[in-house]
């Protein structure tokens, strides 16, 4: 069933949890308030960092790289939403894993949708799982693109196109990486599976979920995923704050409320805004004092230093707690978030709200404190799937300790570890719900303003982060598979 429109008050939301996949911009609370309303200047050193790491490739004809070329490629095929050509892009996988000698399985569904896989068998039957997905947000913006939202076209030190955050960039430097395996004609250690599914944008119905619930002969052989979300908060190549792996993230539910009274669901949406049904008694998830730390003490603020240090103590104290940004009190609470009431397929209205949940929490009790009767009294509801794990990915494995290092060579100094979404959700937590370790890694060293076009007009990433991070992604991944 094809997803609703979202409106702009819904996509701004959407957009801004991804842009936090990326962005460097939840270092302090105006940097956040950037993030959402895009409003506030960077400082005149801000900016000095910024101009250098995106003009420090000056005069390279960057369309002359093949990495560069390939990516263009691959963003002129138009995979985007809501009724996204799947088999075109799956086609393109295709057709460059079987010029390196590997062999695609391409898996065709209804309605041009698709997903396709491809081994480079190694001693080791479990593979290390290269995940992508094939579809992309809608090139939305008619009139506003300085450039064809598919053309991949060059201007400077950037190229534009829809999806080369989200995620067509990650998805030629993991065809990358197998294909140099492949042409090297060495036999590695260690199995690799290029996985790209369908629909990510929809809910991974089609794509990852129906891969972990179909295919149990791919299943079987998943020792560990590395995907997008993979976090980078920077203003310079000189000056970057925290490298973060993703390993952990928020579960999310659905529950619709449904009334033939449009003005009553009204009320409750516009309650659940200006009340802020946020979870009265924060908690500390395990995983967040792991995310807490490392990160803690790279905060540009003391106090949120001194704050996040001890978030126990600083969850005892209201007055502390209420200065902490929205994405750090959003790390230790359950939170509720109303879209705007629609019309129901089915007749009346509805009113979609996402509840966001803490690894641990108990999805019952959380609805019944956040949405108590009292509260939705004279509508009916459904409650979807709780869509999650609870369980994060370790922390101290070889393979997380390898993403660790991939970095700190090549940004010495640099501060890396393991980063909790507490916002944003990938396609992690389905494989983590199989049990199966998974890792949002983004090998791309970006500055504060490069991801503010994310699923925007003029989407564009800096060609010299993208070349400097495919680069890593294929010695990473020949790292680990040898």
């Amino acid at each position: 069933m094809p997803k609703p429109a979202l409106t702009a008050a819904e996509r701004l939301v959407r957009n801004s949890a991804r842009a936090a996949l990326y962005s460097s911009l939840l270092i302090t609370g105006l940097l956040l308030k950037v993030l959402l309303m895009v409003a506030h200047p960077a400082t005149p050193a801000e900016i000095r960092g910024i101009e250098k790491l995106q003009h420090s490739w000056d005069g390279v004809d960057f369309i002359s790289l093949p990495e560069v070329q390939l990516l263009r490629d691959y963003i002129a095929v138009d995979t985007s939403e809501p009724d996204a050509n799947e088999v075109l892009g799956a086609e393109f996988l295709a057709g460059k894993l079987a010029a390196a000698g590997i062999e695609p399985h391409i898996e065709r569904l209804a309605g041009n949708r698709a997903n396709l896989w491809a081994f480079v068998e190694g001693d080791d039957p479990r593979a290390i799982v290269l995940a992508n997905h094939i579809d992309v947000e809608p090139a939305q913006g008619a009139g506003k693109w300085k450039f064809p939202p598919f053309a991949g076209a060059i201007d400077g030190p950037w190229m534009y196109g829809r999806g080369i955050y989200d995620m067509k960039s990650v998805t030629i430097a993991q065809l990358l990486a197998i294909t140099d395996i492949a042409k090297s004609g060495r036999r590695p250690k260690r199995s690799i599976l290029f996985l790209a599914t369908s629909g990510e944008e929809l809910g991974s119905e089609t794509g990852t979920r129906w891969i972990l619930r179909g295919h149990p002969e791919l299943v079987a052989r998943m020792g560990i995923v590395l995907t997008e979300g993979g976090v980078v908060e920077a203003s310079a190549a000189d000056d970057i704050k925290y490298w973060g792996i993703e390993f952990a993230q928020k579960r999310f539910t659905q529950v619709t409320y449904c009334s033939a009274d449009r003005a009553r669901l009204q009320g409750l949406h516009d309650a659940l805004r200006e009340n802020n049904y946020l979870d009265p008694t924060p908690s500390i998830s395990p995983a967040v004092t792991t995310f807490l730390g490392h990160y803690a003490r790279t905060r540009g603020l003391g106090s949120f230093q001194k704050w996040l240090a001890n978030p126990a103590k600083t969850l005892r104290n209201r007055r502390t707690f209420d200065q902490l940004t929205p994405f750090m009190k959003a790390l230790f609470r359950n939170e509720v978030v109303p879209f705007n009431v629609e019309p129901d397929p089915e007749g009346g209205y509805q009113l979609r709200v996402f509840v966001h949940l803490l690894p641990e929490a108990d999805r019952d009790s959380v609805i019944a404190q956040l949405l108590p009767q009292s509260l939705t009294v004279g509508t009916t509801f459904r409650i979807g799937e709780d869509l999650g794990s609870r369980n994060a990915s370790p922390v101290d494995s070889a393979d997380f300790l390898a993403l660790q290092n991939s970095i700190e060579s090549a940004y010495p100094g640099t501060t890396v570890g393991p980063y909790f979404l507490p916002w944003a959700a990938t396609d992690s937590r389905f494989f983590r719900a199989a049990g199966i370790p998974s890792y949002g890694f983004s090998p791309f060293l970006l500055a504060v303003t490069d991801t503010m076009s994310i699923a925007r007009a003029n989407e564009r990433m800096p060609l010299p982060g993208f070349v400097d991070g495919a680069a890593i992604y294929r010695q990473l991944i020949a790292d680990m598979a040898k």
